[in-house]
């Protein structure tokens, strides 16, 4: 594939990204959860670089992303729509099999293998989901979630810029594995990198966008509330 050609398939990727309802649904899978946490909130030891980050995210998904998302998804057709959902998810399952594998769950992780490579073959690339009528349902394990399972404590809290809210040790691994990712895919084409890392970034605006659509309470700051958001769901996902 041309230069060219990984560009055009890149930016329609981007684009159909942008307005994919798969973003908003990714955010609340595992949120809610009940029982006994087994962590402690650490402390806010960053909150004067969180809070700029926080506004510049802010500035970023005012601005740029929802006049954008908005006037895309107006014109946007569901099944354009639905091929972005299946594009997300089918990206995302190589995440799933190293925090399947982390959290001790061999089983989901194999599911994710197979789910990944029916769903690039069959469903041409991750356009349709054809692995899961085959019975390989998504097994979704958070970064934040497989720490929790071995032990690892998530580390202060951490606002990344075009991320949004994560931890010190979290934001640590995902940045570890964004650069290897790249590396390797450079090491193939450089074209090909170049538009990897366009994608991530637009699944992450993307999803940055939806993780600010917190319910409304006058008597915190917004920074507060997604803070407080944040670690409720990672509690959820270290409940016992």
């Amino acid at each position: 594939m041309g230069i060219k050609n990984i560009a055009a398939v890149t930016a329609i990727a981007a684009v159909t990204i942008l307005v994919s309802p798969a973003i908003a649904e990714a955010q609340t899978q595992g949120a809610g959860g009940t029982g006994t946490t087994v962590i402690e909130t650490p402390k806010d030891v960053l909150e004067p670089l969180n809070r700029a980050l926080f506004g510049f995210n802010s500035t970023v998904v005012d601005y740029i992303v929802d006049p954008l998302a908005s006037g895309l998804g107006a014109v946007t057709p569901p099944l354009v729509q639905r091929l972005g959902s299946n594009l997300y998810e089918n990206i995302s399952e190589p995440e799933f099999v190293f925090t399947n594998l982390l959290a001790g769950h061999p089983w989901d992780a194999a599911v994710s293998v197979g789910r990944f490579a029916v769903n690039s073959t069959l469903g041409l690339g991750g356009l349709f989901d054809a692995a899961t009528p085959l019975g390989l349902k998504r097994r979704v394990t958070e970064v934040s979630e497989a720490m929790c399972k071995v032990g690892i404590p998530p580390g202060p809290y951490l606002v990344l810029p075009l991320i949004g809210p994560t931890n010190v040790f979290s934001g640590g691994l995902l940045g570890a594995a964004l650069a290897a990712e790249w590396y390797a895919l450079s090491l193939v084409s450089a074209a090909l990198a170049a538009g990897d890392a366009v994608f991530d970034v637009s699944v992450s605006v993307a999803s940055l966008r939806h993780v600010r659509d917190l319910p409304e309470d006058q008597s915190h700051d917004p920074y507060t509330a997604q803070q407080k958001d944040f670690w409720d769901y990672v509690k959820s996902g270290c409940a016992s």
